[in-house]
Formats: C-alpha cells, structure tokens, sequence
C-alpha cells in the first residue's frame, strides 16, 4: 500500500507573547484530503496553531510547510488557504452573491466565472435562490453555510475552520456537522477546524490532534484516542470520565501505591437492580444511588461505592433506579493513571470463570 502524501506539516513551531507560551514545540503531519480537529480546551493553543498555519501568526522558531514548501515567509494571501471563521465575517452591507463572490473578483476573474463559480456553490451549501439576500435576512445555519461557501470560491488547496459551529444552536449544529463531514469528502480538501468540543471533533474528523498548554498531546483516529489515550491529560479530556483516587477499594483492583489514581468513565460502570444480574455475581459491589439524570434514551447515574461515588449509565428500557436505592455496582474497567502513564486495566473476576453465574 502505498504511503499517504502528507500536506501540512508542522516542525517545531514555538509562539510566545509575552511571558506566555502559546506554542510549545509544535509539530504533527496531516495527510492530503483528510478532515482534522485540532481539539482542546480553551488556552491550549489551538487556535494559535490555526492561524500560524493561515499566515495570521507568525511562528518565532520552526517551519510551517504546506505541499512540501515552508510557508513562514509567504503572505497569508498567497498559501491557497480558504478560512472560516467563528463570527461567520459575513460582509453585512453585500448580498450572498457578492459575498460568495468578495475572492474571485479580488483576483480580478472574469465576470461570466465568477457567476458560474457562485452559482455552483449555492447549489453544493442546499442556498440556491438565496443570492439577493443579505445577511440579516438568513437563518445561523445558512450564514454559516455561505461562510463555507466564500472560502471555497477561490479554490483553495486547504480548508481552515475556527470554532465553525460555536455560534449556532444544537439542533442546527448536528445538521452541519453531518453537512461538511458529507461536503469536505465529496471535494476532497485539506481541511483543518479547531474546536474545544469533543463529541464534535469525533463524529467529524478523520483524525485529532490534542492540544494542551501549547503542546500536542496525542494524535489519532477518534477511536484510538477514545479506547487508548496515552497521556493523563488525554485520559481525563476525552470521553466523561471522573477522577477515583481509592480505586484499589474496589474489588478485583490492585493499588499501584502513593500518587496514582483511576479514571473511570459511564461506560466501566453497570448498574443493577436487586435479581437483575445475570453474571459476575460476586465481582459486583453494593452502591446507593446518589443522583439519576433522566437524558431522554438514558438515565444518568451517580452512585456512592464505599468512599468514592463513580457515574454510570442505564438504558430507560430497564427498569428506573431512585435515589437511596440500594443496587449492585459492577466496575469493568479502569484507567489507571501514575505518574506519566494510562493503563487501561479489567475488572480480574470478569475474565475468572469461578465468578461467572
């Protein structure tokens, strides 16, 4: 098989204002045509990244290098970057039209292919016959879309997004995800966004590079982050997960001793009302219910097991559990933390036969 040709990469770039170091020794590769998330929380230099990339930043040391040439000392104008920004930057006073339009006459195209190249995204962004409207006149959604739409106008070689869906609301959010995962495909772009949202950067992106205190922490697939963070950091951002420092009170778990302690997410726990279990019957601990978070599909639950209370989900197929109510707690799994390192650790009984009902 043959190797993907990388298109952006980053080698060594550090960025400070001031006393603060914004970028920390930065560098990762991203293949042509992938959709990447750049993902952490705010301050983790994300966005720093983005537009060190885009020509709006200058690095202090290290190479920004896109299709193989070091880009530090080309203008942002001249990288073949298109960028869509948080705010939308929509021009307020131009129609959609001319706001699609804003780059191609900037590079003075022709008349006639400035109108064929608006029209033929009007048609991909779903807001043909839109054209004469302004801004104001559009719904968060479609502002949104013909963002996407006058970045792509002058064809560039790569897609930058910062924050793109924060200003717009749940329900709208989820179409559009769905909307430029299914677009960036079908044009086969380079594409980066940054987001602090990671259920949004999992269900988008091709692979994720997280950040944290200017760092890159891991890179990956979506999957491989979830199921095998190798940092602390990592371990504790991705997924729900909450923080057990007595984990070795539990059963079938050995403490690695002063300073370590355990992450665990819902999805370790099982909850059980009384004749409910079907297997690993003496694996299980004795819990009450502390708090239950009715989401619609399922229940979320807090449960006190000896000295620590660990979060859990249950299906609202079964059977509601209450507050106070005495249940059986299964722990499955744990991400052990100490020092440097994250190991994902099983439950010993539920690998023992002697234990399975």
């Amino acid at each position: 098989m043959a190797l993907q040709e990388n298109y952006v990469e980053l080698r060594g770039l550090n960025k400070n204002y001031g006393n603060f170091r914004a970028s920390n020794n930065v560098s990762f590769a991203i293949a042509r045509g992938k959709l990447v998330a750049l993902l952490g929380p705010s301050g983790s230099g994300k966005t720093t990244i983005l537009r060190m990339i885009a020509g709006l930043e200058h690095p202090d040391s290290g190479e920004v290098l896109i299709d193989g040439k070091v880009m530090n000392d080309v203008p942002g104008n001249e990288r073949g970057i298109g960028f869509v920004f948080q705010s939308y930057a929509l021009f307020r006073y131009m129609t959609v039209f001319d706001n699609i339009a804003f780059g191609l006459r900037l590079k003075k195209a022709p008349k006639q292919e400035v109108a064929d190249r608006v029209h033929e995204l009007l048609k991909l962004i779903n807001c043909e016959g839109l054209e004469k409207r302004f801004p104001s006149q559009l719904s968060g959604g479609q502002r949104q879309r013909v963002a996407f739409a006058r970045a792509l106008a002058p064809r560039p070689s790569l897609l930058l997004l910062d924050e793109p869906f924060a200003a717009i609301d749940a329900k709208v959010r989820l179409e559009l995800r769905s909307w430029l995962r299914r677009m960036i495909s079908s044009l086969n772009i380079t594409s980066i966004f940054v987001t602090h949202d990671q259920e949004e950067a999992i269900e988008v992106a091709d692979e994720i590079i997280v950040t944290n205190q200017g760092r890159v922490e891991q890179v990956g697939p979506p999957t491989e982050l979830y199921s095998n963070p190798q940092t602390p950091f990592v371990a504790s951002f991705i997924g729900r997960p909450e923080r057990v420092d007595n984990y070795g009170d539990f059963q079938n778990f050995d403490s690695l001793g002063t300073g370590s302690y355990a992450l665990v997410r819902p999805e370790f726990v099982s909850v059980f009302k009384e004749g409910e279990n079907k297997q690993y019957l003496r694996a299980a601990e004795e819990g009450i219910v502390e708090d239950v978070v009715f989401r619609g599909n399922l229940l979320e639950i807090r449960v006190k097991v000896r000295n620590s209370v660990i979060p859990s989900v249950r299906s609202i197929v079964q059977p509601f559990v209450s507050v106070g109510e005495r249940v059986g707690v299964l722990v499955h799994r744990l991400m052990i933390v100490h020092g440097d390192n994250v190991d994902l650790v099983q439950n010993r009984a539920i690998t023992s036969e002697s234990v399975v009902i």
